[in-house]
């Protein structure tokens, strides 16, 4: 999910347009990376504990501005090292039945799935994939 305000503007106004959408339960999922540095002294993960909060946080301000337009809907924070796989994960988990993923303006047919993040879930996700952009 994007993080600046005129791109989670878009977003809201493209989910409203699918009717749908309405009375489905939605969950706006951020997921993080976490790195871990272990041969510097002492080894360190970053992000720490603190900043973990802040993040999560600051996740929830942005999501709370989203949220707030559909009635079932509710916002997570994740950390992994391989955020890709973190949503596959946690899709998995949740038996999701459907990700909506937000891949930026391209140009023409063969750009529109060229996001990596993108990409990766029409490859791994457990459930179908809607693409808006």
């Amino acid at each position: 999910m994007p993080m600046d305000e005129k791109a989670q503007t878009h977003i809201i106004k493209k989910l409203k347009k699918i009717v749908w959408l309405k009375d489905c339960n939605l969950e706006f999922v951020h997921v993080f990376k976490e790195e871990s540095y272990p041969y510097m002294a002492p080894p360190t993960i970053y992000p720490n504990q603190e900043q973990k909060l802040e993040i999560r946080k600051t996740i929830k301000e942005i999501f709370d501005g989203l949220t707030k337009d559909f009635t079932h809907a509710k916002s997570e924070c994740l950390f992994h090292s391989n955020p890709k796989e973190g949503m596959v994960d946690f899709l998995k988990k949740n038996k999701t039945e459907l990700v909506i993923s937000y891949t930026k303006e391209k140009q023409g047919f063969r750009d529109y799935f060229h996001s990596s993040f993108t990409e990766h879930l029409i490859k791994h996700a457990p459930c179908e994939v809607l693409t808006i952009r």
